[in-house]
């Protein structure tokens, strides 16, 4: 099962998934927990995706709920340490454009300075 860290850095809230998003109970489980830091941090918000091991297909889909919400922020959903095999699950399905990917955490906290 799904685990979440949660850390504020400055006005900016960082969420950190451990574990795989690989059952529609895990990304609904996401999805509520991004949906609440979202609207409690104004869309200053970071997926910090260091411990995230796999999205399924309904993760991929709540990913881009989230990055739906945000835009009404007018942001992007800022993903930090994404591995590989998201980016490349982001790239095939023609998301890329929903997303900010970023190296580190830190780098996405201080984008939005």
């Amino acid at each position: 099962m799904m685990t979440f860290d949660q850390q504020s850095i400055g006005a900016v809230t960082v969420l950190r998934p451990i574990g795989p998003i690989a059952t529609p109970e895990d990304a609904q489980h996401f999805q509520e927990q991004s949906t609440n830091l979202v609207r409690s941090s104004l869309g200053r918000f970071v997926v910090d995706a260091t411990e995230l091991s796999y999205v399924d297909s309904s993760g991929l889909e709540s990913l881009i709920n989230v990055a739906e919400q945000l835009k009404s922020f007018g942001q992007a959903l800022k993903i930090s340490a994404m591995g590989e095999t998201l980016a490349e699950t982001i790239r095939v399905t023609q998301n890329s454009g929903s997303f900010e990917p970023f190296a580190q955490v830190q780098d996405a906290v201080r984008s939005y300075r």
